[in-house]
């Protein structure tokens, strides 16, 4: 159980996706009647607060369909200095989408983005998920309370990398690269995904080192979110890197946003371009 700190704000109660499952009721024709009856209902777009009334503070925002559908988890700014993960997440957290829920963390380290840092004053926050145990810091419990209690069915955490993954020019990195856990479909989720980022978002201006590839397999073995996905949660979840190596930040921005789009499109939730 995810531990709890007292100025910490309680998340919502579980998506009907989640009830429904839990209680066996759905059903043939009962999951088809609900999804006809609620696709004419607004989404019901909400937002709360985390560490409300400390260093920590950020927001939660959460686009419930009320259609059935999968339930999407997006987290950025883990590291203060990666702007490009934490601007892509504050564009997603006001999309519209066709199903499901879409819960956005846009800000997850407010420290570290307000000093421009690596770290916060309690370290690396993307170390702070230990696997199979509570996390250790109370922004790291908070931030996994939000996640465990939407029991999602993908997990997108976005960063950015001095560097490139597997190239010797630049300074060593991870950049250009999609890592996928071991849940099934996640590493064709990553291959396609770089397919697709390669074939239309990726300028010929560019050399080809910049083309994106699946990145090693996040196995739950390391204190990181995405790898507390993976061993908890057993589901889809990814880290999206892009290099910061000669790029500027508006490219590594929208990198990030079309890599969230077709990694939700590759599990059933799609982008309606709504006001």
């Amino acid at each position: 159980m995810v531990g709890k700190e007292s100025n910490d704000v309680a998340a919502p109660s579980r998506t009907r996706r989640s009830f429904l499952r839990r209680t066996g009721l759905v059903v043939a024709g009962t999951s088809t009647a609900l999804a006809t009856e609620s696709a004419a209902r607004e989404a019901i777009r909400t937002t709360y607060t985390i560490r409300e009334g400390t260093p920590d503070e950020t927001d939660v925002y959460i686009t419930d369909t009320q259609t059935e559908g999968p339930v999407a988890v997006v987290v950025g700014g883990i590291q203060g200095n990666e702007p490009a993960g934490y601007q892509a997440a504050g564009g997603i957290k006001t999309w519209s989408i066709n199903r499901g829920t879409l819960v956005t963390i846009p800000r997850a380290n407010p420290v570290a983005i307000q000093r421009d840092t690596y770290l916060n004053d309690n370290g690396n926050l993307n170390r702070k998920f230990p696997p199979g145990e509570t996390p250790t810091t109370p922004l790291a419990r908070a931030i996994w309370g939000v996640i465990a209690s939407y029991d999602p069915d993908i997990v997108i955490n976005l960063h950015s990398s001095q560097g490139i993954y597997r190239e010797d020019v630049g300074p060593d990195g991870v950049g250009q690269a999609i890592y996928p856990t071991t849940a099934p479909g996640a590493s064709e989720d990553a291959i396609a995904t770089a397919e697709y980022m390669n074939r239309y978002h990726v300028d010929d201006s560019f050399p080809d080192y910049y083309r994106f590839q699946r990145g090693n397999t996040i196995d739950g073995t390391r204190p990181y979110l995405v790898h507390k996905t993976d061993a908890d949660l057993g589901v889809p979840g990814f880290i999206v890197e892009s290099t910061r190596y000669e790029t500027s930040l508006a490219t590594r921005r929208n990198w990030e946003l079309n890599i969230v789009h077709h990694l939700l499109g590759r599990h059933g939730i799609d982008r309606t371009y709504e006001s």
